[in-house]
């Protein structure tokens, strides 16, 4: 049977209140979900590959069979969402079987920004190695963004919340995200509020180094529970 998954939350913003609804992401989503990844993230090597590349990203994560995705909406307007995957190794391997599905995109932003092969070339040994190993009690919070005009509501933590009763409740025991160390005080400060700690620092490539947040389900049972409607 499939469940809509709901968090009602009520957000505050200067004087107003509104109510937030978090459900599950649908495939008709994926044009809001691209659009506030990219504002958020506009400098990212991510936006940088366009849009198509994107949209068949968000795809690939909402047909894994252990993917999460998550939208926050206010009034019908979709302005957040969370995404990410149980299994990270499981999904990486689906990800390099699906490569050809990436290959247009790819060779349209390399047209666009030849600069961009690097990037490239690192993206793809990095899926290579991630494929490779993980625990499969494992979950990645991969991608996490609020519209900016929603920035100051909550509706982030809402969403990471939402993320993680759904990662218990798939039986995941850690939850992990990676991050940037400089110029992301926000981000990091983030991750912490909400109960991530950090696990380690590493540099990624010359130049680039990364926090990776780990987060562990508390006795066998998260402190969110899961409501379905």
């Amino acid at each position: 049977m499939t469940h809509s998954y709901v968090i009602r939350a009520h957000l505050s913003h200067a004087k107003e209140t509104a109510t937030s609804n978090i459900r599950r992401a649908s495939k008709a989503d994926l044009p809001e979900i691209v659009r506030i990844h990219e504002r958020a993230f506009c400098q990212h090597f991510l936006s940088r590959m366009g849009s198509d590349f994107l949209i068949r990203y968000y795809e690939l994560v909402l047909t894994y069979h252990q993917g999460i995705a998550l939208i926050g909406e206010t009034g019908g307007l979709i302005n957040g969402f969370v995404c990410g995957f149980v299994d990270p190794s499981e999904f990486y391997r689906l990800m390099r079987r699906r490569g050809h599905t990436f290959a247009v995109p790819a060779a349209c932003a390399l047209l666009r920004h030849p600069s961009l092969l690097t990037g490239m070339a690192r993206g793809i040994r990095r899926i290579r190695e991630a494929a490779s190993h993980s625990p499969t009690q494992s979950c990645e919070l991969s991608s996490i963004a609020v519209a900016p005009e929603v920035g100051h509501t909550g509706l982030g933590a809402t969403l990471a919340q939402a993320f993680l009763a759904q990662a218990w409740s798939m039986n995941a025991t850690i939850v992990r995200l990676y991050t940037d160390v400089n110029g992301n005080d926000v981000a990091n400060a983030f991750y912490r509020k909400i109960g991530f700690r950090e696990y380690r620092t590493f540099l990624q490539h010359k130049g680039r180094w990364m926090s990776e947040y780990v987060i562990a389900r508390l006795g066998g049972t998260s402190v969110f529970e899961p409501h379905y409607e």
